[in-house]
């Protein structure tokens, strides 16, 4: 038997193409795999956003927990999704891929705030303050007591009388911060992702180990491990730590929180996993990086180091970044002039800057002219923006769909994903290994 967690890690390091072949079967190859069936999927989307990163219109589905005010202050709406559906990640009742939009079969008078998918599996926050999710469900992932794939959104175990404000997908584990600065976790567990002291897998949301006193605002999910921002402004980290991902000085990996070796006197105002390296975005709208630098994304221009402590990501000067989101190997980055930063690896063009050279420093995304965009999502090797006028742009990796432009070939540059002309996007949504593309709409008023 294979071990799910370091075929993961190998697949991250093969970037990507294994991870889509092998489940190219999705729900009916699973059970003829010596792999145990696996499942999709923050979003990054965006926990990773400071106050005042986005108008009000657009705000809050992912900013960090706190930097928006409480999940009821979010924009809400119904889910189109499209890419990668092998194992049901699309929501739709299907197992099927899409290159286009489809819509999620959302329960009758669901509204979504938020939307983040993992390798295999979606997670969506609804207005309510509960949790749906769909997709592969091999170690728990979905997080109603089961292993059993779903193609159509299920209720999550949330604990009774708990309100949710945030979610993430990890790989194959699964967060959700609660309205009392709690953070509960679910799926796999080989390496300590879930942060609760043991590497025992969960089927149900499980308390992560924080430590006494501790308030957590904003939570982010990378392959194998997880962040979370506190209300001081600093950043923990458990998981997988072979590259130094949790930040702290070591390559050892924590089945407990850990604090982050920020720079003295350093406030965070958003954190972002990627798949195996990790972000903070400061109070003053500087970035920091560590983990996984051997594509450039720490952002510092070295491609050849990792690091286990958090570097200065080199911004242009003058700038100022209102929002992170990481893929498997590169990084977003939404500006305050509403212009795109894209820095790590680029084989398929996800930087955006009609090349594929990946690079070490960030570069400009090539957003259409007169464009400006509110928030930004990545992929595992594919970037989401939301515009201000409601149109969803993508740009990278195109072989499932994950671009919705009902093609399969991949662009270096930004191209208009086919949302109905009757709805607007008011929120996207994606996740660090993510093949699989989310926005959550509404109907003009």
């Amino acid at each position: 038997m294979i071990d799910r967690a370091e075929w993961c890690r190998q697949a991250v390091r093969r970037r990507r193409p294994v991870v889509r072949r092998v489940m190219a079967g999705g729900i009916a190859a699973a059970a003829a795999l010596a792999i145990p069936a696996l499942a999709t999927g923050p979003a990054t989307a965006a926990s990773h956003v400071p106050s005042g990163a986005r108008g009000a219109a657009t705000a809050a589905s992912h900013a960090p927990s706190g930097a928006h005010g409480a999940a009821t202050a979010a924009v809400s709406g119904t889910l189109r999704a499209w890419g990668l559906g092998s194992n049901g990640q699309l929501g739709n009742g299907t197992g099927q891929t899409s290159t286009v939009p489809v819509k999620v079969k959302l329960p009758a008078g669901t509204k979504v705030t938020s939307v983040r998918a993992g390798c295999f599996h979606t997670l969506a926050l609804t207005s309510t303050g509960q949790v749906l999710a769909w997709g592969s469900n091999a170690s728990g992932e979905l997080g109603d007591g089961t292993t059993q794939f779903r193609t159509t959104p299920v209720r999550v175990h949330i604990p009774a009388g708990t309100t949710i404000k945030a979610i993430r997908a990890g790989c194959f584990h699964s967060l959700a911060l609660t309205t009392t600065g709690q953070v509960l976790a679910w799926g796999l567990n080989t390496n300590g992702e879930l942060g609760n002291g043991t590497t025992t897998e969960s089927h149900i949301p499980v308390p992560v180990s924080l430590p006494a006193g501790t308030k957590v605002k904003a939570i982010s999910a990378g392959e194998a491990h997880s962040l979370a921002l506190t209300s001081t402004g600093q950043v923990l980290a458990w998981g997988f730590n072979a590259v130094g991902q949790l930040g702290n000085g070591t390559t050892t990996d924590s089945e407990t929180p850990v604090p982050v070796a920020l720079p003295t006197g350093t406030k965070v105002a958003g954190v972002a996993a990627g798949g195996l390296h990790s972000l903070a975005l400061t109070s003053t709208g500087q970035v920091l990086a560590w983990g996984f630098g051997l594509q450039g994304e720490l952002g510092n221009g070295t491609d050849n180091n990792n690091s286990d402590t958090p570097v200065m990501v080199t911004l242009p000067p003058g700038t100022t970044v209102r929002q992170l989101s990481a893929g498997c190997e590169h990084t977003l980055a939404l500006t305050s002039t509403g212009q795109v930063l894209a820095w790590g690896f680029n084989a398929d063009g996800e930087l955006g800057n009609d090349s594929t050279e990946d690079s070490d420093v960030p570069v400009m995304a090539a957003l259409p002219q007169g464009t400006t965009a509110t928030e930004v999502s990545a992929g595992c090797n594919h970037s989401l923006a939301l515009t201000s006028d409601g149109r969803v742009l993508a740009w990278g990796r195109n072989d499932d769909g994950e671009l919705g432009n009902a093609s399969t070939v991949s662009s270096g540059v930004p191209v208009q994903v086919n949302l109905p002309a009757s709805v607007g996007a008011v929120a996207t949504g994606a996740g660090p290994e993510a093949s699989v593309s989310f926005a959550i709409v509404q109907r003009p008023a």
